[in-house]
């Protein structure tokens, strides 16, 4: 361990698979760890060969150039990786079910209602008076769309 503290290479080793660790366990969800830690590498490299002088200052100015290199160069790729993705259409038992409502809903005003012991806002595309028995026929996190029963 005493080794990695006082060999700039070593250390710069060390961390850069660390952070490239964190960005694989992260799903490259940020592209600054994978650069830096790649960067990092690359300058530890340069080192063990001789090619660069094993200072602070000249790996703080190698990791800076290659990190902004490496930067422009995968910024885009990866932004097409993690670019949104239109949300699925959720499937859920509970459309098709019906119950009361207990707020007056209308298009511009969502109501709530307390179905299955938890409290759900409740929204239509009609306005429905209180007491009024729907159908859900969309669910959304915390959202139940539904329409009069006939």
């Amino acid at each position: 361990m005493d080794n990695m503290l006082t060999n700039l290479p070593h250390f710069l080793l060390g961390v850069g698979l660390v952070l490239l660790i964190l960005e694989v366990v992260m799903g490259f969800t940020t592209i600054l760890l994978l650069t830096l830690g790649i960067s990092m590498m690359i300058t530890s490299g340069l080192m063990y060969s001789g090619i660069l002088d094993e200072s602070l200052l000249s790996a703080f100015v190698v990791i800076a150039v290659v990190d902004a290199l490496l930067t422009l160069i995968v910024w885009r790729p990866l932004k097409m990786l993690q670019r949104d993705r239109s949300p699925k259409e959720v499937k859920s038992d509970w459309i098709g079910t019906t119950f009361d409502v207990e707020t007056d809903i209308t298009p511009g005003t969502p109501g709530s209602a307390r179905f299955s012991g938890v409290m759900w806002k409740v929204k239509s595309t009609t306005t429905i008076p209180q007491g009024t028995t729907v159908e859900v026929i969309r669910v959304e996190v915390g959202i139940l769309h539904v329409q009069p029963t006939n």
